[in-house]
């Protein structure tokens, strides 16, 4: 920037006072450098404070920690207090602080005229307007207003009841896109209550999913994934070493069934009919438990019809698949649990019938006393909201969240009904498809500027502070509410008592303490609630019994496949759409298509052959491609770009949903298509037909190959061969240990390095989103990824086994790849300027101000993991709030790269010194570790034989290996590999 601290106007100023003054041309320097007049007794320049808050970003309501220096928040963390993260947190967390920073915010209140063209007005006068027209509505008759929105939490919810009560209407609907419906109507029809079960995936031994895609967006994926990681971990189960069985049911090898045993490709929408026929197998072996206490006729007969054989024509399963899963679900000793997830009721039930008929009940699924009552409005509710707007009974609609114009299927038909509104109201910070239908915009806070609160399971309550003040003149939408009643309500109004959301918050909090808290005093439990994000206790088991009456139920058997189904699923960063508005998350590649910055559709080699799609794809087996075809549905076409990958079910057209924005700011509008504007209500999946087009558009990927092209990047190996202690044989030539010159260096001190598992690794891509906000890595753009110049310094490697050559191990190998901070590194002989250089402690270090961008390193690098800036950062404001100032943000023609996080640990040494005492094992933790809800990362010193990143390599000493190590690099990255069942005896 023009304008900017020159790195030589930053040395003048730091020479002296006196000497800064005289010299000329430091003026616009010193604009920038304003000391606190009247400094906060609370803040140190330059030292972080940390406050604990909750995420917003889906409805899991994992804690976290946000990190904020002199007033703007740079990072966020998982909170170790929070019993369902743990410490960790995903992508999309990670990624709320570019919601926060998002320069599309809206900034001001505006109005839309007759013209439709919108102009900002006063908050004074958008609040006259709101009144005005909601006192009217409610002068009008009942239920003339209406909000509709995403959950808020208990005591937000609450307040936004009161507020429509307050102007005379009970409707108010909480919705979101991908509904728990299904699993509550099945939890009700099984035990006669509607809360959801929480799961403990670690304590099984075999795992089924049928469509829920656990580590990705379903439930709580961040608990989930750190389950998994312990649940195939390599352990010694009835006296000899296993791992779990699991198997994912669904028509496309996602991230889950990555790291699944096995695949099992079904047709589109029948996995709840698998799942009935592996309960079938179930029955008719006799492996139902005795505790459990069923009418096993009554079960044989809700069963009957869905024998594999038969089940198998009609879903694309063999037989034979449904009776080995079966097999390892109902011989489990030591627990199994059947999970299901998308909209199909059939699978959710038969999933908890399932768990209860084979005595899991209880132990892998749980329900809890006290379960919160459920948050979002039942599909009926929602219906005759929508019935209501269309047959002009609603004069005033408030949308606030969800942008239900956007993702509600069609059958709703929410933006003809909202167009008969009266007056529509849209309150939220980017403004998306719904504010479009709005004759009045409303700018509110973000989740981490706002009081809340959560209650995402029982004993779990979740406090959400503001964590910094307001980055734009918005106001809490409780806020807006309140003060609507206050002044617009009359005396039906004054009965809400808060006088602001903050209020509503603490007083709420007030009576939970009198409730789950007596034992401390109010202000000690507001106190600690704020120290720690809220309140975490223990829940009590429910003890429940399957009901006989579902046995009683008829399930519709499938119908034929058609002969080409197109499959929508939620998208691992984007979901519902609602990220698609944070670079990140559109630059990160998905983890399976590597595909970044669009929309695709996925088929299978034999499917493109069909649709005339003769392109040689075989060399990479995968392919970001560029092909277009035309969908026909009952919606409307669709023209996507074609990927053809063997990882999709032949017959199925698989598309994400997230993208084909129309409106939602600059990184999301005008990209992809929308799959919710063709799917019917209560499906994901739809019979079309296609052709190919003649046009073009080309998919954008940074992968190079989907092969490892014989080489051995990423290592597996058999359970049979770990527990032998054999040496995987990768058919590779053995190469002699070569002839050192040179006596190695010691590291007197530390010498820092990780350990990362691949067998816990699922690919969540929560290391790059978290390398991405504490090293202040740019985000370049479609087209410069498609040039190669995208800047992670970390990536998820995605190799795919040729399906012709599968007999052993896994489809898809997944690792995370960052520099390996070499020994012998092959990046620092070649540079001219040594601005490539190892450090005492064992780091490749990157001297940023030496470098003269000759790229060198970059071509000696086997492991292609540095980046080189062709361009001067852009961080749009503001974006660039976020930046840490802890971290050097590089300018055009400087190369950079991983150093393990070295300004953490720097910090750490310093406060180690300063306090006169040594550096405790675990006190530093790179961002990407402290980030991994898998825990595959460990960080450490390797002089330090007792760290535990240490100890872990030295506890799976038969799976230790370094990635290319023909090249002698000797990294200081050592990776374990992956672990499969051998196929005949998995």
């Amino acid at each position: 920037m023009s304008d900017g601290l020159s790195r030589r106007s930053f040395i003048k100023l730091a020479a002296t006072a006196s000497a800064a003054a005289a010299i000329p041309g430091c003026e616009p320097a010193a604009r920038k450098l304003i000391p606190y007049v009247v400094p906060d007794e609370n803040l140190i320049p330059g030292v972080p404070t940390f406050y604990a808050t909750t995420c917003a970003e889906c409805s899991a309501g994992c804690g976290v920690v946000a990190r904020v220096m002199e007033g703007r928040v740079i990072k966020l963390e998982g909170n170790p207090a929070d019993p369902i993260s743990q410490g960790a947190i995903c992508a999309r967390g990670q990624s709320a602080l570019q919601g926060l920073y998002n320069p599309d915010r809206l900034a001001k209140p505006h109005t839309r005229g007759s013209d439709g063209r919108l102009t900002p007005i006063e908050w004074d006068d958008a609040a006259k307007l709101l009144n005005d027209k909601l006192a009217a509505a409610a002068k009008a008759g009942k239920d003339r207003v209406a909000l509709v929105g995403a959950p808020q939490g208990p005591t937000l919810d609450k307040v936004t009841q009161a507020w429509a009560q307050a102007y005379n209407s009970s409707r108010v609907i909480f919705w979101e896109a991908f509904s728990d419906e299904p699993a509550r109507a099945a939890a009700e029809a099984c035990f006669g209550r509607r809360d959801l079960p929480i799961y403990r995936l670690d304590q099984a031994e075999t795992i089924i999913s049928f469509g829920a895609d656990f580590v990705e967006t379903w439930d709580s994926p961040v608990e989930y994934a750190r389950q998994f990681a312990q649940f195939r971990a390599p352990k010694t189960r009835a006296g000899s070493l296993s791992i779990g069985h699991a198997a994912y049911v669904g028509p496309r090898l996602n991230a889950t069934a990555a790291k699944c045993d096995e695949w099992v490709a079904a047709n589109p929408g029948s996995e709840g009919a698998v799942a009935m026929a592996v309960l079938n197998v179930v029955v008719t072996q006799g492996w139902v438990a005795q505790a459990a206490g069923v009418d096993v006729a009554a079960l044989k007969t809700l069963v009957a019809a869905y024998d594999p054989e038969k089940i198998s024509a009609q879903t694309g399963v063999p037989a034979a698949t449904i009776t080995k899963i079966a097999g390892w679900f109902g011989q489990a000793t030591d627990g199994a649990v059947a999970l299901a997830g998308g909209p199909d009721p059939q699978a959710h039930l038969a999933a908890f019938i399932l768990n209860a008929v084979t005595g899991n009940l209880g132990k892998t699924m749980v329900f809890l006393d006290n379960a919160p009552a459920q948050a979002t409005s039942r599909p009926a509710d929602v219906r005759a909201v929508i019935d209501a707007m269309r047959d002009g009974q609603v004069d005033v609609l408030v949308i606030a969240g969800g942008n239900p114009a956007y993702s509600m299927p069609p059958g709703d038909a929410f933006k003809n009904a909202a167009n008969r509104v009266g007056f529509v109201v849209w309150a939220g910070e980017v403004p998306d498809e719904s504010a479009e239908l709005a004759s009045l915009w409303l700018p509110t806070h973000h989740a981490l500027e706002s009081w809340r609160d959560s209650n995402p399971r029982a004993g779990v309550y979740g406090l959400g502070q503001p964590v910094m003040q307001p980055v734009f003149p918005s106001r809490p939408l409780h806020d807006i509410l309140i003060e609507s009643a206050h002044l617009g309500a009359g005396t039906a109004g004054q009965a809400i008592a808060y006088e602001n959301a903050a209020d509503a918050v603490s007083t709420g909090w007030q009576e939970l303490q009198g409730k789950i808290g007596a034992s401390a005093t109010p202000k000690q439990f507001w106190d600690d609630a704020r120290r720690h994000g809220g309140v975490f206790q223990a829940a009590k088991e429910n003890t429940v019994k399957l009901a006989p009456a579902v046995f009683a139920q008829k399930s519709p058997a499938p119908g034929a496949a058609a002969p080409l189904t197109l499959w929508a699923f939620p998208h691992i960063f984007l979901y519902d759409g609602r990220g698609a508005n944070k670079p990140w998350l559109q630059e990160i590649p998905d983890p399976i298509t590597q595909i970044v910055w669009d929309s695709w559709a996925e088929v299978h080699p034999e499917t493109a052959k069909q649709l005339g799609l003769v392109k040689d794809y075989e060399g990479t087996r995968l392919f970001a491609g560029i092909n277009m075809i035309e969908i026909a549905t009952p919606g409307g076409p669709i023209e996507l770009t074609v990927t053809i990958s063997p990882l999709v079910k032949p017959g199925v057209i698989a598309v994400p949903y997230g993208q084909g924005h129309t409106s939602y700011g600059r990184y999301a509008r005008g990209i992809g298509v929308n799959p919710f504007a063709f799917m019917p209500e209560g499906t994901r999946s739809i019979a079309v037909d296609a052709r190919k087009l003649d046009k073009t558009h080309k998919l954008v990927t940074p992968l190079g190959k989907s092969d490892m092209m014989g080489r051995t990047i990423i290592e597996a190996m058999s359970l049979d061969d770990l527990a032998k202690g054999v040496e995987p044989d990768f058919g590779e030539e053995k190469m002699d240990q070569p002839y050192e010159m040179y006596p190695p260096f010691v590291y007197a001190g530390h010498k820092w390095g990780m350990t990362i598992d691949v067998n816990s690794c699922t690919g969540c891509s929560a290391c790059i989103a978290a390398c991405y906000a504490e090293n202040n890595v740019q985000v370049v753009g479609k087209a410069n990824v498609d040039l190669g110049r995208i800047m992670s310094w970390i990536r998820v490697e995605r190799y795919i086994r040729d399906p012709e050559e599968i007999k052993e191990g896994p489809p898809v190998y997944i690792a995370p790849v960052l520099c390996q901070q070499c020994d012998h590194a092959p990046c620092e002989p070649v540079c001219p300027v040594f601005a490539s250089s190892h450090t005492s402690e064992g780091l490749n270090a990157q001297i940023y101000n030496r470098c003269i961008g000759t790229r060198f390193c970059e071509n000696n690098c086997p492991y292609k993991v540095r980046r080189f800036n062709w361009y001067a950062p852009e961080f749009i404001e503001p974006l660039n709030f976020q930046l840490n100032p802890d971290v050097t943000v590089r300018g055009a023609g400087v190369m950079e790269k991983c150093t393990f996080c070295i300004q953490r640990i720097t910090t750490a040494e310093i406060d180690a010194r300063t306090e006169d005492r040594k550096l405790v094992d675990g006190e530093i933790i790179p961002a990407c570790a402290q980030a991994c809800p898998a825990r595959a990362i460990s960080f450490g010193d390797i002089n330090d034989p007792n760290s535990a990143m240490m100890k872990r390599r030295d506890d799976n000493q038969g799976r230790t290996y370094t990635m290319l190590p023909e090249f002698n690099a000797l990294p200081a990255v050592t990776y374990l590999r992956d672990v499969y069942q051998e196929k005949g005896k998995a």
